[in-house]
């Protein structure tokens, strides 16, 4: 594929985007564009990408406007996206600087293959030198500055549409870090829990929901239920836990869906770990073995701790 147009603009906290305009250079700068659309492509192929989707029908129409709309659309969209960008921005203490940037790619066999790439790019190094090849076939170094993102490096970018049947979208996984959310906010985009994660998050909700002691039997379960969407595994795990009532299910089922990363379907055989803190010490461990760690009071005060294994235990020191 190639980059066929492009647009950006400077975006900073505190800053006013200048408005998107057409770019020239498009053509050298298409191997850069693509290279960067094809590294995340990798992360969805690989499993590393979450699956993604837009919150309103409004900012997946902004997606579709640079993906294939007219040049004016291309620009209108690009502009609202940069001021959305910049108002996240501004609502974070440290955000860096950069380029925001639009770019449609294009393929020159299947005229229907159209991507919509968005990439927040930041400098990554002030100073740096590339080796080109003269004419005369020499070797000389060219000095160059404020240099950018790599591909593959990329922390804050998308790719719509995505080829994953649950997914609309393509977005750098370093997007979901804190620190990089303003970008997901910006773009009306929320990445899905990814299901390796996603037993763990309904034990973590069941525990708050209903308890530890519920927490522990649904660990207990869980294996023998099939993987499915969020209510079909706790309907199931209902009928398998008698204390997990139809109240703290619907609740968990709630908690699951507005969390910051929704969970829509539980891998019931995804790991789980689990961590025991007692005073200064910490255990953690697979969740079945943090199940077998016994407390008690002491009758001398505070708790008693204690739990059996197979292999001595050992001591390092750091």
């Amino acid at each position: 594929m190639r980059a066929s147009r492009l647009t950006f603009v400077r975006v900073a906290r505190g800053s006013t985007p200048s408005t998107a305009v057409l770019r020239p250079g498009v053509n050298e700068v298409s191997p850069f564009l693509t290279a960067h659309a094809a590294g995340l492509q990798v992360r969805a192929d690989e499993g590393s990408a979450a699956n993604a989707s837009f919150k309103e029908g409004a900012d997946l129409q902004l997606m579709e406007d640079i993906r294939s709309g007219s040049d004016a659309d291309f620009l209108a969209a690009a502009d609202g996206l940069g001021k959305r960008l910049v108002d996240e921005m501004n609502k974070v203490p440290r955000p860096a600087p950069g380029l925001f940037v639009c770019t449609t790619l294009v393929s020159d066999t299947v005229p229907a293959d159209r991507l919509a790439v968005v990439l927040k790019l930041e400098v990554v190094s002030e100073q740096g030198a590339v080796l080109e090849l003269l004419d005369n076939g020499e070797e000389t170094l060219t000095a160059v500055t404020d240099v950018l993102d790599r591909p593959g490096d990329l922390q804050k970018g998308l790719v719509f549409p995505d080829v994953r049947p649950a997914s609309q979208a393509v977005v750098g996984d370093k997007a979901a870090q804190q620190e990089a959310r303003y970008f997901l906010r910006g773009m009306g985009v929320t990445l899905q829990a990814r299901e390796t994660r996603s037993a763990a998050a309904l034990v973590t909700a069941i525990d708050a929901r209903a308890g530890r002691a519920i927490a522990e039997r649904v660990l207990e379960e869980l294996p023998a239920v099939s993987s499915g969407s969020t209510t079909v595994v706790l309907d199931a795990l209902q009928r398998t836990v008698p204390g997990l009532s139809e109240e703290a299910a619907s609740r968990v089922a709630e908690d699951l869906v507005k969390a910051e990363r929704p969970v829509g379907q539980i891998d019931t055989a995804a790991p789980v770990t689990g961590k025991m803190r007692a005073g200064a010490l910490t255990v953690t461990g697979p969740a079945g073995e943090i199940h077998r760690i016994r407390s008690e009071r002491d009758p001398e005060g505070g708790w008693l701790v204690s739990f059996r294994s197979d292999l001595e235990p050992t001591v390092t020191w750091r």
